[in-house]
């Protein structure tokens, strides 16, 4: 049968596919139904293109595959557009301030939430600063990593946390010395109050949602995995029982889909709501065009800045700690033994070496995959045994890693983490040992611009950190980490006509305003790189 002529042509600097071998090139790329016809030089693609056309000619500027967050809280960040933001904030001073001046706007008894706040920032302010600065305001800040939050007396009279109350399995609330909760809860503790916390959904969540999605395809991001929630509480619609940031991007769905190839996960706790409805790892929901079911999400144990994460040794910093194993081998081998049967596969977040063996030994034991199911995904993967490299590619697991979060937490490591920095967000060894790498940003933790990721993959540092490179025999290079941004999703969830630009690829892609070559050289400038154009489907998305 003869191939469709094309009905959109796109000129330029083509990268066709980024491969381990090297990147695939082609002057121009011809697209007839959301799908890429043919590949080749100007003329022979235009030439063979409808008489009516339209020709995309970006001239020198670089032509990509669309990129995908493979971890990102779509949800998440499109919230932050309401909340106080305290990331940049200089001290805990700042930190209050922010806090103080936010609650006086409000209405009275109004919840006040935001995010972005670190250990060392609260260090330096008293236990009551935010009560002080909030009043009876019920206030619930996340941590900058999201796995601690500092929570207002108001909130903890709500939920019933006292002196009394335990601390939950996973997880632990801060107290004084006199017993009493500081309200800095860790891990599972969060759940205490989060449920709670009120939260913007359905119709409120459609413009910071509208223009979170403009940003993504601004950055030239096509295609994005929805990480999850820790609870399946708090939904919303007819799929609440799926949880909070599925149900909320299922009920704007309209909104979403054809403009974002979006993969939507679900917490553990709804694999059986899930399984009920048919619901299969990869499959596209029903009556939609670019939207499919993911991974069902697990929590091995915390973070490097909360001090949460599962380790084999002590820290070197705070309290010297192990942090936190969430589950234990007998519920792993058990969220195993629920999904296998109905298709639906795992992302583990695994942050600490502990963790990390953890999941890699529950996916040795579990019952083998059916056909057709995506590999299982371990979220993360900071800290790394080497004996544990190999065991990636041997179990087939996805190892989903975010770069900015080395450049990031480059002190962390050093002061936390002494005697296994090398062992830290160690790409290179994962590619080496065969791992299969995906990458994304985990936002809103840190910054959804993937040329900042980009950067990071490659300099291990930030384009604002004069300092040099951070460990660079663990970095990637430019074309690894542009593949672990296309291709690398695209396999991972078995989509073998996404992430490339070949002939019968869906037409996923971005008009850079960079060159080629500024993009291969990957130094400063690539953080700025953004996307003129972006198409999802061979259809032009808005950009803003």
């Amino acid at each position: 049968m003869r191939a469709s002529r094309a009905d959109l042509v796109v000129c330029g600097e083509v990268v066709v596919a980024a491969e381990l071998s090297g990147l695939e090139t082609a002057e121009a790329i011809g697209i007839s139904a959301g799908r890429v016809v043919n590949t080749g030089t100007r003329r022979d693609v235009t030439d063979a293109a409808a008489p009516a056309a339209r020709v995309v000619d970006a001239g020198h500027a670089a032509v990509i595959p669309g990129l995908h967050d493979f971890h990102m809280h779509l949800v998440g960040l499109a919230r932050t557009r309401g909340g106080v933001r305290l990331d940049d904030a200089t001290n805990g001073v700042e930190v209050v301030d922010r806090l103080r001046a936010a609650a006086a706007e409000l209405d009275q008894g109004a919840w006040l939430t935001g995010r972005g706040w670190s250990e060392a920032q609260l260090s330096s302010v008293a236990v009551g600063a935010l009560d002080e600065a909030v009043g009876e305001h019920p206030a619930f800040v996340t941590s900058h990593d999201g796995h601690s939050a500092w929570a207002s007396s108001a909130a903890l009279r709500l939920a019933g946390v006292r002196a009394a109350t335990t601390d939950p399995r996973g997880g632990r609330l801060e107290r004084d010395p006199h017993g009493a909760p500081t309200g800095i809860l860790r891990e599972t503790a969060l759940d205490l109050v989060a449920p709670l916390v009120e939260r913007r959904q359905g119709d409120a969540l459609r413009e910071p949602l509208d223009a979170t999605l403009r940003e993504l395809a601004a950055f030239g991001i096509t295609g994005a995995s929805e990480a999850g929630d820790y609870t399946d509480a708090n939904g919303i619609g007819g799929d609440a029982a799926l949880g909070d940031s599925y149900s909320s991007l299922t009920d704007l769905a309209g909104l979403v889909d054809g403009r974002l190839r979006l993969t939507l996960g679900i917490p553990v706790d709804a694999i059986a709501t899930a399984a009920s409805g048919g619901l299969r790892t990869g499959a596209m929901l029903e009556d939609r065009r670019t939207m499919r079911f993911g991974w069902a999400k697990e929590y091995a144990d915390g973070a490097l800045g909360s001090g949460t994460a599962a380790l084999f040794g002590s820290r070197s910093c705070g309290d010297g700690g192990t942090g936190i194993l969430r589950v234990d081998p007998d519920e792993l081998d058990a969220l195993f033994a629920a999904a296998r049967p109905a298709g639906i596969g795992l992302a583990v977040h695994a942050i600490g070496d502990r963790a990390a063996a953890t999941v890699l030994d529950a996916v040795g034991r579990a019952p083998d995959r059916s056909a057709g199911v995506p590999h299982d995904r371990m979220e993360h993967a900071q800290l790394l045994r080497a004996g544990d490299l190999p065991r990636f590619a041997a179990l087939r697991v996805t190892a989903s890693i975010q770069p900015i979060h080395a450049a990031a937490d480059r002190d962390l490591v050093e002061a936390c983490w002494d005697g296994r920095q090398d062992d830290a967000y160690a790409w290179r060894s994962l590619v080496e040992a065969g791992a299969h790498l995906a990458a994304g940003s985990d936002a809103p933790v840190e910054s959804v611009n993937p040329w900042l990721g980009m950067f990071a993959a490659v300099h291990r540092r930030l384009p604002t950190d004069s300092r040099s490179d951070w460990r660079p025999a663990e970095a990637l290079t430019v074309v690894e980490a542009l593949r672990a941004y296309t291709i690398g999703p695209a396999r991972a969830i078995d989509a073998a006509d996404e992430g490339h630009l070949r002939p019968g690829a869906r037409a996923d892609l971005a008009v850079l305003s960079a060159d080629l070559a500024t993009v291969l050289e990957a130094d400063d400038r690539l953080a700025d790189v953004r996307s003129v154009l972006s198409f999802v489907d061979g259809a032009e998305v808005p950009i803003g």
